[in-house]
Parts: structure tokens; C-alpha cells; sequence
């Protein structure tokens, strides 16, 4: 039996087995899996389990009676994690015929629709609802299926996704639906940037080559013109499933906490009859590279939003994954230090980011891409196509040549990688089970959980035959830039032979051109610059993995929550707060700071200012974070608006006290150059003026523009932005944060790797670098939202801000009162149970559109549930009179639900709070969410999980019935349409009877009362429970006009 080399931080037991039938599959055994009940383990077939479940008194609202037998689920003592299971299989968009392209995503689809075994086509998602869990699938050069649930329910499920791939249905009635949700999946990215560029790289690879299949599939390729060629659609997808899915094609991951010896025989006895004989998974290396060299080509920009991209072609490097040579390339070309290939674009005004590596991989080719992102002189100097920036790249390219590999760089990375495999924290698992699966087509069994990490075999010359093929005659470049036709001019004046072509699926226009000699030879000629240079030792990478926890003797931290953080400062302009790691065990440390202050967001002009002192503070920070973030410690920064700037530090604790003052000193002393305030301050213009294309974010923009009391419009402080100059940024430093300056409060948060004397010297430091802050944290600006008016419901309309956008999108949202422990459990319960039938009625059955979504929303202490449909085919109105009828028609579900069907559902949200915390960043960023909110409600799961045992099937349906139902009597419903091009008239039809429209959102809380946070949840700072109920906010007044 192989041994699977696993991480010694990793407490996990694996086994890899290989079927009769040539399956292969990784078994996993969790020993900290504990599940929430048993009672759903009947589910599984054919063994048949007893549920067990307790019959409590649980008492009703204000009595003393007894409950009539209501099922309590109870909480198990030490947390809960759980289950998943991935399955991949070695065939994707590269076998679609031609006559059908698409059918591997469609087929993808098709095998969620029902088995043999269980017919019914929602049963898997069904199932997975009520057991808490969920599943997707992607098809790229693999097609991976994966979903996760609570462990007691994972037999059951495993036996339904088994049935996908032993004896799928492939309904012939399931067709068109299924047909329409890959042509609205199409829809959805037909406006996106990166979707564009890479259909255009496939459009024009050479022809017959795999790579120039249309991957996504939509209506036109799957059902039109099959139809008009005659050809069998529903044989096409049998024949598929048939001669492409065999079982040695197929890498399966189990994760539970069964036993291995259980794990393999469910495996076994529920794969075996998967069928084989097809051989392992078909080999492209015989099709070559995909690119014709010397090519260039340019297209629209959706965005405002200037891409350079050059495209080296690599050859298959799966044999040689030891060596890590294209991840050396990647190190270097990717660098963002000094001397860097990035550094001498930004010195010149020319670019503000860029990325190098491997993006796409198969057994014919490696494509290796450096992407630029332009600014306005990058795309306008020389020529005015951004060509001058491509000679930078091959001066650094011959820097790295002429400097030849660099052994010392390789071991470098090579530390850095041993190190983070050592210290490896644990992933959400259904990313887990989905990478492995697909790795186990890379890597052989030993080094499937290290195939990422392991660099065991330096290759020189490797390297330096993979960085003599990156050159001017064998690059193809694109450039994507919403300047196009000045774009298409200026490539004119420099290379006389441009031709014209349309993408035939995205319909959009490009140019393309071979690139003259004389332009090749100046490229081929590029020297390295001055101010180039290989990237120095990087000083960041930690030596002192000790644990503090471990000197210190704590004990190993138990129970299902984590116990709360230690105030240790709290004083005018500081408060503290600390907590010692006992439970992870591991050499990291996390520390959340927040700057608050009114001036940074008490005009739009202040809010402008905040945001460009923020970039410009992470533009002068790049080149230290960069190395930092090689060695595993990571800067993050947010601006918050009215709350404040959010500043994490996160990573190997060795060096993160240097990270942090590095980042708080140079905040201090920050000062730039007119150039680079020019650069930065064009970034941010563009991210204004790009905000909100996606409509689903438009909508959400627009909801919480109506709901917070203060939120600048976008527009506003665009404006701001334009007329800004350096002066003002610096005199807005300087009263920020300048001697005379008493109005900034920080608090933070430091968990982890690190005991409080630390923690405190710490925070001191920060403090005292950033002056005197002296500001008490009860007169931070506390963040309210608006009350809306029971009775008639309100809308806002806009239009898309692209006005080439089909989709349309339309939000409703429901306010439910003020937050509170039973409230919340209250809303969590209804999420749970609105979801599978939201999405199967709304989206599978209807196909309104390819995403929808329900769910909880809390915003500034107030509850609300929201449904959002993204539609391709509808407008919002039609749109939003579906979800009223979805609402309405799920008030006569709930009065027919049986106990025993909620008791699964409110057992699946109870598991939910429960799960453990996976790594320490996020039970230390779960605890920052506390801190943040001003609640301090540490325990909230904790309570709420005692709330939700409490709750009865009853108290929800008068909850539903009387907050979210369309004919509650209490309705305080806010909705917004986001409209598409081909439904512009809804932007001036009637709104209906009884809706008030809202031309201003953002002027609502002028007219309505707002939600007062302290009053959501009474108690002391840590969490103590209400002494009641929490009921409605009181009645608003009723809004007359807006």
C-alpha cells in the first residue's frame, strides 16, 4: 500500500486505493469529526439506522405549557466539521466533438438530474439541503463534481452521487431546461473581460487545435444548430457519458470520520459499478502548441481598463512537477521588489500591476502569461498601443538569461514551500476534496498532497531552456483596452498588415496582426535597465518556529466555541484586545487594527481622500509586503467608509511585529511623487468609475445605498477624485494624523502565536507611531440604517451601467427587525429552508436565469432575508412577480412541512454554527467580526445554537407568515431592479399598486427613522442574552413621497 505523504501539522489519516474497475480514490480520515445528531443516518441506503432524537418540554412564547413533543436537536460537546466528497474525471472541453461544443459543461449538468437509483432530479440537492450541505461542478480540461454535507449524512449522499456516474438518467424532459441554465451560465460572462480574452485565445488558436473549441457551450452550439444539422443532441450526450466517463478516467477524494476501513467499503461497494474499459485519459501531446508566434491581437475592454498580455507557449511539464522550473520563471518574471520587472513599469508611470505564471495547463502545452495592467502613459507612450511596455519585458527576460538560473533563488523557494506544507493550516473542504481530485490526475499517489510543495530536483538547464523559448518571434500578445479604435489607429501606423475579425460567439469585433521584423529584432535587442536587478535574499522568511502556548504550558483549548479574546487596553484612543493561541498549535499570528476617525468619511471629499491615502500607502508598501507575502505573511488593507481603515497582518508570527511597523511607519511618514500620485490616483479613478458593472452588484450597491445612513454615492466621490491634487492628501494626513490631531481611535485585535506582554508592546508601537489618538471609543461614528415602513412596498430602478448588459437583475429584500440571538436564529432557519426550493423552483424549473440566491442580510443591526435573480431573458419586473409568487406559495409549504422535515433542517443549521473553525485567521477574523460590529458578542453562536434548540416548526411559520410572506400584514419590503438592455421601457413603466417608487435612495434615511444599534441585543460587551424575545422594530411612519 502507498503511503500518501502528508503535512506533520496535518492530523488526518489518507489511503489511496485503486477499484477493480480502475478508480482510483483517496480516503480520508477526520478523528475530529463529531456530528451534531443521528437522526438523519436513515437516509442511507440500503442499511437502515433508528433515529435518535429527544422529546423536550420546550416552552412557548411567554407560558409556562408544555410543548406537544416537539424534537430537539441537541449540541454535541467538542464541535462539529464536515463531511465531502469530490469526484473528478480526466475528460473535459478538449473531447467535445465539433458537432456539439459545449457537451462536456452540458453533460456536466445533465448528471445532476436524476439516476436510476433515485429519479426524482432534485433529489441530491434535496437531500443535501436538509443535511447541510451543498454541491457544484466545473468542467475545464477536467470535469470535477464535489459536494459537502454533515457528517451523519454522508453515506446517503454518497449513494446518490455514486448513481452519477453508475447509471445517470440523462433525461430526455430534462433537455431544455438544463440547455437554457448552460445558456444563461453563458449569458452571465458574455460581459466579462477575462471570459472575452479567453474565448478570443480559443477563436484564434490554430484551427482543429482542442483549444479552439467553445468550452461554455450555449443554446446556439448545443440545441440551434445541432437541430439544423440533424443531429441527435440527447445520443450525442449518452454516446458522450459512454465512450468518454470510465472508471480509469476517474479520481475520487472521501472525506469523513468513518473509520478508513468504512470509508473503503462504502467506496467500494458504491463505486464499483461504475463502468471502465476506456483506458486512461486521452493524451492531446500529439496536437502541439496551439499559437502561431509573432501574433498580436487587440480587442474591446468592457471596463474602463487598459491589459497588455504576452503569452509564451511551454511544453507539458506534468513529468517534471519536482523541479518547479516554471514556478522559479513565475518567482522572478511575478516579482514585485525592488529591481523588479514591476518596479521599473511603475518608475516610469507606465503600469500599476502585473502577474506572471502558468494559467492553463494540458498534456500539449504550458501557456505561460504576463499580464500588465496599463496606465493611460503606459498605453500612450511610443506608439500609443502599449508596445513600449513589451520591450521592458524582454529586457528583463534577457536579464535573467545573462544572469543565468540562480540556485540560491530556487532553495529560497524551496524553504518557503517546505515551510508552509510544514505549518499547513486547514482548507474548507469542499476545496480540499475538489483540489486533490483534480491533482490526483497529476501527481503520483505519494505526492498527492505534496505535489504543490515538493522541490526536490534543481534543473538549470530546465530553466534556461524554458526561458530561451520565451521570445519575441514565438510571444503572442493581446491587448485588451476600452481605448480600442485609438488602439486599432495607433497599431495601424506601426504594422501595416491588420485584419478585422468578429468572435462568433461572444460577437465582438478584434484585430489581429503578425508583428514586423523590424519590431521583433528591437525586442530581440532589449537590454536590461539600470534600475533591473534579481530580487535580493528575502529578509522576511522566518527561522524561530517556536510556540508560545507550548512555553507557557496552556492547556489545549476544548468545546465547541473558542473562548473570547482578553481586553487588555481599553483606554482613550486604544482598545486592545489579545488572545494566546492553545488550539491550532502552529507558529502564526493574526492582528486586525481599525483607524477610526469622523474626517475620514464625514464629506465625500473626506471619504475621496481616505480611499487614495489608503492606495497610495499600499503602492509605497508593495515592495516590502511583496516579500512578506513570498514568505508567508500577508497584508491586507479595506477602506470601511464611515467605520474607518481595516489594516490585517497575517502569517508566520516571527516577522509580523516588522511587517506591522513597517506598514503603521510608513502610513506616518507617507509622502510621494507627483508621478506616483498620478498613477495611484488613476487607479482609483478607474475602480470608481467601473464600479457596479456586474448587476448583481449593482443591485446590492444600490439596497444598501437606500439602508445606511451614511453611505457617499460612488459619483460623488468620483468628482471628488478628479479635482484632487497631492497638496490636498497631504494636508489631509497631516490633520489625521499631525500633533494638533485628537480624533483618531484604534482598536485591535492580536490572536495567535504571541502572549499578551507581546501583544501589548505591539499595539503600544503602532500607537505611539501614529501620534496622539485620544478619542474614546463610545464617540467612534457608530454606522445605523433605516427602518422601513410596514405596508406598501418600495422600489428603485436603474439601469446597467454597461449599456451592451443582458442581464437584468431584481432584489427583494425583506426587513425583519432588529438583530437579536433569536431573531438571527430566527432568519437562519428560514434561509435554510427557503434555499433548496428557491433555487430548484426559481432556477431549475422556471430557468429564470443561471443565478439565484436567498438569504440572510444584517446590515448595521438590522435583520432582513433577500432573494436575487440574474436573468439573461427576463426583466426585473417579470422577475421580481416570480419571487412574490415563490414567497407566497411557500407559506401553504411550511403549514404542510412534517416535523420529522424541519427537524432535519433546523438539526443542518444547528451543525452550521457549530462547525470548528478551520485555521486560526478565521477563528481570529470570526472574533474581529465581533469587534467590529461594536457588539462585542462573542458568544452569539454559542447563544443562538442554545435559541434554535429551543425553536419550535410553529414559532417559524408565524415568523414567515408575519415578516417575509407577501401578505404579511408587517411587510417592510425594499426592492431593486437593476435593468438590461432589452427591458429599458421598465425603467418609466407604472411601479403597480401600492409601491412607492424611489428616484433618490440615497436620501431615505432623511425621511425614515433609524435602527438603533445599542439597543439590538441588551446585555454586557461579551454577549449576555436578552431577557425576552426580540420583537419588530417599532412601526415607521409611513413614507409619503421619495
Amino acid at each position: 500500500m502507498v503511503a500518501v505523504i502528508k503535512s506533520p501539522a496535518d492530523k488526518k489519516d489518507y489511503r489511496y486505493i485503486v477499484l477493480d474497475n480502475g478508480l482510483r480514490a483517496l480516503l480520508i480520515h477526520d478523528g475530529e469529526i463529531v456530528d451534531t445528531t443521528q437522526e438523519d443516518a436513515e437516509e442511507a441506503e440500503p442499511v437502515s439506522h433508528s433515529g435518535s432524537s429527544s422529546e423536550s418540554g420546550s416552552e412557548s412564547e411567554g407560558s409556562d405549557a408544555e410543548g406537544e413533543g416537539d424534537i430537539e436537536a441537541e449540541a454535541p460537546a467538542g464541535g462539529v466539521k464536515k463531511a465531502a466528497a469530490a469526484l473528478s474525471v480526466g475528460i473535459g472541453s478538449f473531447s467535445d466533438p465539433w458537432e456539439l461544443q459545449g457537451l462536456s459543461h452540458y453533460l456536466e449538468h445533465m448528471l445532476f438530474m436524476g439516476s436510476e437509483k433515485f429519479p426524482d432530479e432534485n433529489d441530491f440537492d434535496s437531500f443535501l439541503t436538509a443535511h447541510g450541505g451543498a454541491s457544484n461542478a466545473c468542467t475545464e480540461n477536467a470535469t470535477t463534481f464535489y459536494f459537502d454535507c454533515k457528517p451523519s449524512a454522508l453515506q446517503g449522499a454518497l449513494q446518490r452521487f455514486s448513481q452519477f456516474f453508475v447509471a445517470p438518467l440523462i433525461k430526455a424532459d430534462a433537455l431544455e431546461r438544463e440547455v437554457q441554465a448552460v445558456d444563461n451560465e453563458f449569458t452571465g460572462v458574455a460581459q466579462s473581460d477575462g471570459c472575452r480574452a479567453q474565448q478570443l485565445r480559443a477563436h484564434t488558436a490554430r484551427p482543429g487545435h482542442e483549444l479552439s473549441k467553445f468550452g461554455w457551450g450555449n443554446r446556439r452550439s448545443l440545441a440551434q444548430e445541432p437541430a439544423a444539422a440533424g443531429v441527435d443532441v440527447r445520443g450525442g450526450l449518452v454516446r458522450h457519458y459512454t465512450q468518454q466517463y470510465s472508471a480509469e478516467r476517474m479520481n475520487l477524494v472521501l472525506l469523513g470520520g468513518e473509520t478508513l476501513d468504512e470509508l473503503e467499503a462504502w467506496v467500494r461497494d458504491e463505486f464499483r459499478g461504475v463502468p471502465g474499459g476506456r483506458g486512461p485519459r486521452p493524451s492531446y501531446a500529439e496536437a502541439g502548441f496551439p499559437f502561431q508566434g509573432g501574433r498580436l491581437y487587440c480587442l474591446q475592454a468592457v471596463r474602463q481598463a487598459h491589459h497588455l498580455q504576452l503569452t509564451f507557449q511551454l511544453p507539458c511539464l506534468h513529468a517534471e512537477y519536482r523541479k518547479k522550473a516554471d514556478d522559479y520563471l513565475s518567482h522572478l518574471i511575478g516579482h514585485e521588489g525592488r529591481g523588479s520587472l514591476l518596479s521599473a513599469l511603475k518608475s516610469r508611470g507606465w503600469a500599476s500591476e502585473l502577474s506572471g505564471g502558468v494559467t492553463e495547463q494540458s498534456t500539449a502545452f504550458y501557456l505561460f502569461d504576463i499580464v500588465i495592467s496599463l496606465t493611460e502613459a503606459g498605453l500612450a507612450h511610443g506608439s500609443g498601443a502599449g508596445l513600449a511596455c513589451v520591450e521592458l519585458v524582454f529586457a528583463y527576460l534577457e536579464l535573467l538569461r545573462k544572469s543565468g538560473p540562480q540556485k540560491w533563488a530556487w532553495e529560497e523557494m524551496a524553504n518557503v514551500a517546505a515551510m508552509k506544507f510544514r505549518f499547513q493550516e486547514e482548507d474548507d473542504v469542499s476545496n480540499l476534496v475538489t483540489n486533490l481530485s483534480m491533482d490526483m490526475h497529476r501527481y503520483p499517489p505519494e505526492h498527492t498532497l505534496v505535489g504543490d510543495y515538493v522541490h526536490e530536483l534543481w534543473d538549470e538547464k530546465l530553466i534556461a531552456s524554458l526561458l530561451d523559448s520565451m521570445t519575441p518571434q514565438t510571444v503572442r500578445i493581446d491587448i485588451q483596452t476600452s481605448k480600442y479604435e485609438e488602439v486599432c489607429k495607433a497599431l495601424a501606423s506601426e504594422i501595416p498588415d491588420i485584419k478585422q475579425g468578429v468572435e462568433p460567439w461572444f460577437d465582438f469585433q478584434y484585430v489581429e496582426a503578425v508583428i514586423p521584423g523590424d519590431l521583433l529584432e528591437r525586442w530581440q535587442g532589449a537590454r536590461a535597465t539600470e534600475d533591473m536587478s534579481l530580487p535580493p535574499p528575502n529578509h522576511f522568511v522566518p527561522t524561530d518556529f517556536s510556540l508560545c502556548c507550548e512555553e507557557a504550558k496552556l492547556p489545549a483549548e476544548e468545546g465547541p466555541f473558542p473562548a473570547p479574546p482578553a481586553l487588555l487596553v481599553d483606554e482613550p484612543g486604544l482598545r486592545l484586545w489579545s488572545k494566546t493561541d492553545s488550539t491550532f498549535r502552529l507558529p502564526r499570528t493574526t492582528a486586525h487594527f481599525r483607524l477610526s476617525s469622523p474626517a475620514l468619511y464625514d464629506t465625500p471629499a473626506s471619504a475621496a481622500r481616505a480611499h487614495l491615502l489608503l492606495k497610495l500607502l499600499e503602492d509605497r508598501l508593495c515592495e516590502t509586503s511583496y516579500l512578506a507575502e513570498v514568505a508567508g505573511l500577508n497584508c491586507n488593507t479595506w477602506f470601511e467608509g464611515r467605520a474607518g481603515i481595516d489594516i490585517k497582518v497575517e502569517g508566520f508570527s516571527h516577522r509580523l511585529p516588522a511587517l506591522v511597523d513597517a506598514v503603521f511607519g510608513t502610513l506616518r511618514e507617507l509622502d510621494v511623487t507627483e508621478e506616483v500620485f498620478a498613477r495611484v490616483l488613476e487607479g482609483l479613478q478607474l475602480k470608481y468609475r467601473n464600479m457596479n458593472m456586474k448587476p448583481h452588484k449593482h443591485a446590492t450597491y444600490l439596497r444598501l445605498l437606500s439602508l445606511k445612513e451614511s453611505m457617499w454615492q460612488a459619483s460623488d466621490i468620483l468628482k471628488e477624485l478628479d479635482a484632487m491634487t497631492l497638496a490636498d492628501v497631504r494636508a489631509f494626513l497631516s490633520s489625521l494624523l499631525g500633533d494638533a490631531s485628537h480624533t483618531c481611535h484604534l482598536e485591535a485585535l492580536v490572536h495567535g502565536n504571541v502572549p499578551p506582554r507581546a501583544t501589548l508592546d505591539l499595539a503600544r508601537s503602532v500607537r505611539s507611531v501614529l501620534g496622539p489618538c485620544a478619542t474614546p471609543a463610545s464617540a467612534r461614528p457608530l454606522e445605523r440604517a433605516v427602518e422601513l415602513p410596514a405596508g406598501g412596498p418600495l422600489l428603485h430602478r436603474a439601469g446597467v451601467r454597461n449599456g451592451e448588459e443582458e442581464n437584468s437583475v431584481a432584489e427583494v429584500y425583506r426587513q425583519a427587525g432588529r438583530d437579536g440571538v433569536r431573531a438571527r436564529a430566527l432568519v437562519d432557519l428560514v434561509e435554510q429552508l427557503v434555499g433548496e426550493p428557491c433555487y430548484d423552483t426559481l432556477r431549475t424549473k422556471e430557468q429564470l436565469g443561471y443565478s439565484v440566491h436567498s438569504g440572510m442580510r444584517l446590515t448595521h443591526g438590522l435583520l432582513g432575508f433577500a432573494v436575487v435573480v440574474v436573468s439573461g431573458v427576463h426583466g426585473p419586473a417579470y422577475l421580481e412577480s416570480r419571487i412574490l409568487e415563490f414567497l407566497a406559495g411557500f407559506v401553504s409549504t411550511l403549514r404542510g412541512m412534517h416535523e420529522e422535515e424541519f427537524e432535519n433542517h433546523r438539526a443542518a443549521v444547528i451543525s452550521a454554527k457549530m462547525l470548528k473553525h478551520r485555521s486560526m485567521v478565521e477563528e481570529a477574523d470570526g472574533m474581529w467580526e465581533a469587534v467590529t460590529s461594536q457588539k462585542y458578542d462573542f458568544d452569539a453562536r454559542a447563544r443562538e445554537v442554545e435559541v434554535l434548540q429551543q425553536l419550535t416548526l410553529p414559532e417559524v411559520k408565524a415568523f414567515y407568515e408575519e415578516c417575509i410572506a407577501p401578505s404579511a400584514s408587517t411587510l417592510r419590503q425594499l426592492s431593486v431592479h437593476v435593468v438590461g438592455k432589452a427591458h429599458q421601457a421598465e425603467l418609466s413603466a407604472d411601479a403597480g399598486e401600492g409601491v412607492t417608487l424611489l428616484s433618490d435612495p440615497s436620501s431615505l434615511h432623511q425621511r425614515l427613522p433609524l435602527a438603533d444599534l445599542e439597543a439590538t441585543d441588551p446585555g454586557a460587551p461579551m454577549g449576555v442574552p436578552a431577557a425576552g424575545p426580540q420583537s419588530d422594530a417599532p412601526a415607521a411612519k409611513r413614507l409619503k413621497g421619495a
